[in-house]
């Protein structure tokens, strides 16, 4: 390993763009047989590296990826600018950009310099319009546009003190020592995107220190493993945070922001999560009072009982989730119907709403999908695990009645997997349809509500081969074999206006 004494150089770990790739420096140096000195940098794109470090032998610095990393000159590499500049070309052009840093100090230093007291600074009156226009600047978004540091001291403060919202992701940031510095100049922030920064979190979350008034903040993309809380400092006013794309993995880190009693929306999508598991066996929880709305999609939850876990949630509303290992183990009908049946309090899924026939439907459907296993359970009298991994049995029983073993049990001839080809008409539009025949009316309504578009719930009618009678489907909670379906057949559906 090459000696520490080279990775003592301060702008080993700043972030650097080259070319349009975004990376980080790990090592500056000699290297045998080229002259001058090189930066090592390990790439966030692996494909754009070569090696992990190592070269010839010799390790001069270390990837997470074994292509991530190779050797650049330093006259190829952007270190980035200053957050004051960023703005500056964005919000107020570059053509007085030498005249804004003129004071007037400067400009009577200059009149003495070449003797010329007459001098006239054409456009300085503009220039100072320029800086009231910055001072009102409430709303700022500089994402990719390099920002590697804030600027000089007091300078954000003295130029934009009125900025609310401030979106600085993809950038150049490299510790959150950059970060703090922004939103100490800023006492009015209260939005504030630090996503794709590629930042560790601190090691205890003094964010609310810095933070006090922010109301949400985005980290997604940066290297979080770890949560951490200090309970006498917490965001008072936190409503929404995005850590999405993350490495947090432990739901056990999860559990730590319960700290912050206002926090309403929670963005966890691809960060690894396996299991949801809440370390208590009450029904509610007395913490996250306030989470309504979460989202764990593109993660590796594998079990049911990790959705379960969330029905403890007093006040989830909303859930997103999708693209996760558990979801692949039933029809996409059936996984929703089991994560509505089982989260009592949402009221949407996925980004549709739930309606009462939906839940009504949903949770009828998981009765009857797990009444065989209750019933052998109830009869062993061990019901206890049974109730753990179907935590709102005992309830949907006391709503809807407990289902008997015959209205469970299907007959020999008739066989589960045995799909109806049916032929669904609405006005001017067929479609056909492979079903099986124990879908409920409701579930079909639904099913051809979204097929067809329509604002409501259809009336269905069954128009039997060769046209000779029509049957209503009018029970919604009749399967749809109950009305002697067969091969062929032509369901019309029939808006309600």
């Amino acid at each position: 390993m090459v000696s520490s004494e080279v990775l003592k150089s301060k702008d080993v770990g700043s972030r650097i763009e080259s070319g349009n790739c975004f990376g980080t420096v790990r090592y500056i140096g000699k290297l045998p047989n080229y002259s001058g000195i090189w930066y090592g940098i390990e790439w966030d794109d692996s494909s754009r590296g070569k090696h992990n470090g190592t070269v010839n032998g010799v390790q001069y610095f270390e990837t997470k990826h074994p292509t991530a990393g190779s050797f650049v000159r330093g006259e190829k590499i952007n270190f980035g600018q200053s957050l004051i500049e960023a703005i500056i070309v964005r919000y107020g052009g570059q053509e007085n950009d030498v005249m804004k840093k003129i004071t007037e100090r400067q400009i009577i230093n200059l009149q003495k310099s070449i003797k010329a007291p007459f001098i006239e600074f054409v456009g300085f009156d503009k220039v100072s319009n320029r800086q009231s226009h910055f001072e009102a600047l409430s709303v700022v978004s500089v994402r990719l546009q390099n920002v590697s540091f804030i600027g000089e001291p007091c300078e954000l403060a003295r130029v934009c003190p009125n900025i609310r919202e401030i979106d600085v992701s993809k950038n150049l940031f490299s510790t959150w020592e950059d970060v703090f510095n922004i939103c100490e100049q800023l006492p009015h922030l209260y939005w504030l995107n630090v996503s794709e920064n590629l930042l560790e979190f601190p090691e205890k979350l003094t964010l609310s220190k810095i933070f006090p008034n922010i109301n949400e903040l985005r980290a997604n993309n940066n290297y979080i493993t770890e949560l951490s809380t200090d309970k006498k400092n917490n965001f008072n006013n936190l409503e929404i945070l995005d850590l999405e794309d993350n490495y947090i993995k432990d739901w056990n880190e999860v559990v730590k922001l319960n700290a912050i009693a206002s926090l309403q929306n929670l963005s966890l999508d691809g960060v690894g999560l396996r299991m949801i598991h809440f370390k208590t066996d009450s029904s509610t929880l007395e913490y996250f009072t306030n989470l309504s709305k979460l989202c764990i999609s593109n993660n590796c939850i594998d079990n049911w009982s990790s959705i379960s876990e969330l029905n403890k949630l007093p006040c989830l509303e909303e859930l997103k989730f999708v693209n996760n290992p558990i979801l692949k183990s039933e029809s996409a009908e059936t996984c929703s119907a089991i994560v509505i049946a089982k989260i009592g309090s949402l009221k949407i899924y996925n980004g549709r709403m739930i309606s009462y026939e939906d839940r009504r439907g949903s949770e009828v459907d998981y009765l009857k999908m797990y009444g065989m296993d209750w019933l052998r359970v109830k009869s062993s009298g061990n019901q206890s695990v049974f109730l753990k991994e179907h935590n709102r049995y005992l309830k949907l029983i006391q709503e809807y009645g407990e289902l008997e073993a015959a209205e469970l049990q299907l007959p020999e001839t008739k066989l589960k997997n045995t799909l109806l080809d049916l032929i669904l008409v609405c006005r001017d539009r067929t479609i056909n349809k492979k079903l099986s025949p124990t879908m409920l009316v409701q579930k079909l309504k639904i099913l051809t509500q979204r097929l067809f578009k329509i604002p409501d719930l259809p009336d269905l009618v069954c128009l039997s081969q060769g046209n000779q009678y029509e049957i209503p489907l009018d029970d919604d909670m009749k399967e749809i074999d109950f009305y002697s379906l067969k091969n062929g057949d032509t369901i019309l559906v029939k808006p309600k206006n």
